[in-house]
């Protein structure tokens, strides 16, 4: 288990509710889907998946078991904490991926579109955690 994340329903509940505020941030959502990405999540201590369709009009999440054959263009695997922490704004994403805490497959170039898009969304994740009785999680 980890130190932030013990049930992989806390990052559920917080990734989902992530993904939902962008109908109030509309440019960001239309950035996220300019993209055109279908994102892999997987999770360890505890053990998850996430995906993340950014293929169509709007941005659909996927917890626990992915719809059958979906494959994602990008993986990324990683910790449910350092998801958790880098969703804070406690994680460089490219500091965690040169250290192995992240892990990549795949198109690439999609993720390096994705991730500074991201960054405006740790202040809707922390408010997310503690709007939804999850404060304790915010580190």
């Amino acid at each position: 288990m980890g130190k932030y994340i013990t049930d992989i329903e806390q990052l559920y509940k917080g990734i989902s509710g992530l993904f939902a505020s962008l109908d109030q941030l509309p440019d960001i959502k239309r950035k996220v889907l300019a993209t055109n990405l279908l994102l892999g999540l997987r999770y360890t201590d505890p053990d998850g998946q996430v995906l993340v369709d950014a293929t169509g009009a709007e941005i659909k999440v996927f917890v626990g078991a992915w719809p059958d054959g979906v494959e994602p263009k990008v993986e990324l695997m990683m910790a449910a904490d350092t998801s958790h922490l880098y969703w804070l704004g406690k994680v460089n994403f490219m500091m965690a991926a040169a250290k192995g805490e992240i892990r990549t497959s795949g198109n690439l170039g999609g993720i390096m579109k994705l991730v500074p898009v991201m960054k405006p969304l740790f202040k809707s994740y922390a408010d997310f955690l503690k709007d939804n009785g999850m404060a304790e999680l915010v580190v």
